[in-house]
């Protein structure tokens, strides 16, 4: 069991690492062109990406992208460190509200998804190529849940011995 919590630990961890990557690295570019010239180049970040919504008075979609793609993950993460650690007790009640925020974990993928659909305007003159964050978000998404998946699993195992 101590190993598992050490190997569930170390994914977690590449998980944060893929995270805080995927917050530093663009996941997007942006240039235009005419005839093969570039006129101008972007490089796009998550925050960034909230920035443009905020900027442009779309409040609703940057406060939505920066919840659910920056502050929901953060949480997240410190709820799967306290299932691993447990470092406090969360009474039972809020401990399944952080639990449930495990299912939302798709969302995460969508919000991206729609973020790259919305600045997604490829023509001859814009184009836009989805650079090495998105990739890094991605592995961190995946990696956080099977991460939530082998403690379920882990604590289902633990509670059937126990029976």
């Amino acid at each position: 069991m101590l190993k598992s919590k050490y190997i569930v630990a170390f994914i977690l961890l590449v998980s944060v690492a893929f995270f805080i990557l995927g917050l530093i690295y663009p996941i997007m570019s942006t240039k235009k062109q005419v005839l093969g010239l570039v006129l101008n180049y972007r490089e796009i970040r998550l925050f960034d990406s909230v920035s443009l919504f905020f900027n442009g008075k779309e409040y609703l979609l940057g406060t939505i992208i920066f919840l659910f793609t920056i502050i929901l993950p953060i949480l997240k993460y410190l709820e799967i460190i306290n299932r691993i650690f447990v470092l406090f007790r969360i009474p039972e009640r809020i401990d399944r509200v952080l639990h449930l925020l495990d299912k939302w974990s798709m969302l995460d993928v969508f919000l991206i998804a729609l973020l790259l659909l919305n600045f997604k305007m490829n023509s001859t003159i814009i184009v836009m190529q989805i650079e090495v964050g998105t990739l890094f978000l991605a592995v961190s998404i995946i990696a956080r849940m099977i991460c939530t998946t082998l403690i379920d699993y882990l604590h289902l195992s633990k509670n059937h011995v126990s029976r």
